[in-house]
This record gives C-alpha cells, structure tokens and sequence, in this order.
C-alpha cells in the first residue's frame, strides 16, 4: 500500500490523540486496492473505544482540513468498538469488505 495513506492518516490523528480513545484505522477502497485515479477519495474507518460527539467532529474536521490540502476527498466512517465488533454493523456487508479488503494503518 501506499506510503502516502500511512501518511496521511497518521497527519489525521495526530494531535487528536488525547480526545480520542482509538483502537484502530483502517484504510479501504479504491486507492487501497490500487485502482483509483487521482480524484478518487480516500476511505478510512476510525474504531474508538467509545464514539463521543466530540471525538466523531474532531476527526471529520480534521479531514476535512486534510482533503483540502491533500487535493482530494478524505471521507471518514467513526465507530465504536462495540458496533464494529459486536453491534449489527459487525455483520453487515461494509464491515465484512472493510475487513477483507481493508489495510490497518495504525492501532
């Protein structure tokens, strides 16, 4: 995988670190699996111990902030880790592609 997504993933949760209760981040999508264009957004799913209003719009502030200097759309998903693991999102289709195509980037 790319250099790049580790990149700017890292650029997301930097600083956001002792807001967030992180658990995992995953990357998915066409720019993971190598078949996006330039214009293609980048996908990525936070896992946090816990969601809080506060964490979920630090973080999507953040990439927003980041897609306007990376050029492209940096779209966020931010889920527990009860509904990913254990919730009915942890038997839905998105959670079983993330799962099986998904790159963790950072834990």
């Amino acid at each position: 995988m790319d250099t790049h997504i580790r990149e700017v993933v890292k650029k997301l949760m930097d600083g956001l670190a002792s807001e967030t209760d992180r658990i995992r981040v995953y990357a998915y999508g066409s720019r993971v699996r190598g078949d996006g264009d330039p214009v293609s957004d980048l996908d990525l799913l936070v896992e946090l111990r816990q969601v809080t209003m506060t964490a979920r719009r630090r973080i999507l502030d953040r990439a927003w902030e980041l897609s306007l200097e990376e050029g492209y759309v940096i779209s966020v998903v931010v889920v527990s880790q009860e509904a990913f693991e254990q919730g009915p999102l942890s038997v839905s289709q998105f959670a079983r592609n993330i799962r099986r195509e998904g790159v963790e980037i950072a834990a």
